[in-house]
């Protein structure tokens, strides 16, 4: 009696250490999900916030005190700006320990009710301007809305070029975050329901302000 064998072959995921400490992150394989209405259509870039409105309608900050780190929370500036007249600036101390240093994220004073739909989009943008040679990442946190179940999404890391520069990373390249946001989520990075955007600095790199302008999600 002939039988057949069905091998179904499970890959482990990767578990990798953020700067920051306490928080251990996995990347996601796969690419972003992709809605069944979006499917096949040609997709407009959906704006995060391009800070024009001048405010900013929730904003946060962290820190790691206990090695002297501190930031401000995001506030609109006409001091520096990639394009029109404001940018979204934070000052930063990031403190003595290498463990970790420093983070704040913001809402878009474009989200009518908490959150950016950006369904089927597969990318983040923003032009930053951060002191040359300063290691940061970009954290994406879902809303409980709209598709979206909370979880929160870290970025590779990025380097600061001392001028403003265009970054761009596909959501497929964001870690799952498994110490914050929503464990009991779908494990895909939802761009329906995009709630805040923020960066975290890594410890050890001085004092400064990092300045963020034109975030769109294409």
């Amino acid at each position: 009696m002939k039988k057949t064998i069905l091998i179904s072959l499970f890959t482990a995921s990767l578990f990798l250490i953020t700067s920051c400490a306490g928080v251990i992150s996995f990347r996601k394989p796969g690419t972003a999900r992709v809605s069944k209405a979006a499917a096949g259509a040609e997709l407009k870039p959906v704006l995060f916030d391009d800070f024009e409105r001048g405010n900013i309608p929730m904003t946060y900050s962290y820190a790691n005190t206990q090695a002297a780190a501190n930031m401000s929370k995001f506030a609109v500036s006409g001091d520096e700006k990639h394009e029109g007249s404001s940018s979204a600036a934070s000052a930063y101390d990031t403190g003595t320990s290498s463990e970790w240093g420093c983070g704040a994220a913001l809402a878009s004073a474009y989200a009518t009710e908490g959150y950016i739909d950006a369904a089927g989009r597969k990318f983040i943008t923003a032009w930053v301007l951060a002191p040359e040679n300063t290691t940061f990442y970009f954290f994406v946190n879902e809303a409980a809305a709209n598709g979206g179940d909370g979880e929160y999404w870290n970025s590779p890391s990025q380097t600061g070029a001392g001028k403003w520069a265009y970054y761009e990373i596909p959501f497929d390249e964001f870690f799952k975050n498994i110490y914050s946001g929503s464990q009991a989520g779908n494990n895909d990075i939802d761009p329906s329901a995009i709630g805040v955007v923020g960066v975290q600095l890594g410890g050890m790199q001085g004092k400064g302000t990092i300045y963020l302008d034109d975030i769109w999600l294409k």
